[in-house]
């Protein structure tokens, strides 16, 4: 009899639409301290902090799996906390941050084709 893979299917669904929720949140907490949004440096901080636990919350979830998109999210999250170290934007640093999603999203769907 095979096994049915949907449950474990829905569950990794769940699980990476979360993390990618969490991620594209904190990385607008960047974007609007980069602005000047926050009406100071510890608003932004608690900011940061709020986003910073949702995120890893989420990934904890994938990496304790340890397959699938792990290493993409490993680098989707280092891009993020270099975000969250430069006081000004850095040129080009949206496209990066979309680049490392978008590898994010691709690896995610193939582990996803695979059950």
């Amino acid at each position: 009899m095979a096994q049915d893979w949907t449950p474990i299917y829905l569950a990794h669904r769940e699980t990476y639409a979360a993390f990618l929720t969490a991620t594209d949140a904190e990385a607008r907490v960047d974007w609007h301290r980069w602005r000047g949004d926050y009406a100071g440096s510890r608003e932004a901080l608690t900011a940061t902090d709020k986003a910073y636990t949702a995120t890893q919350a989420a990934f904890n979830m994938i990496d304790l799996e340890g397959v699938g998109p792990v290493a993409e999210a490993e680098t989707l999250l280092a891009c993020i906390r270099f975000m969250h170290e430069q006081e000004a934007e850095p040129d080009g640093i949206w496209e990066t941050f979309k680049a490392y999603r978008a590898a994010f999203v691709e690896a995610a769907r193939k582990h996803l084709g695979s059950h």
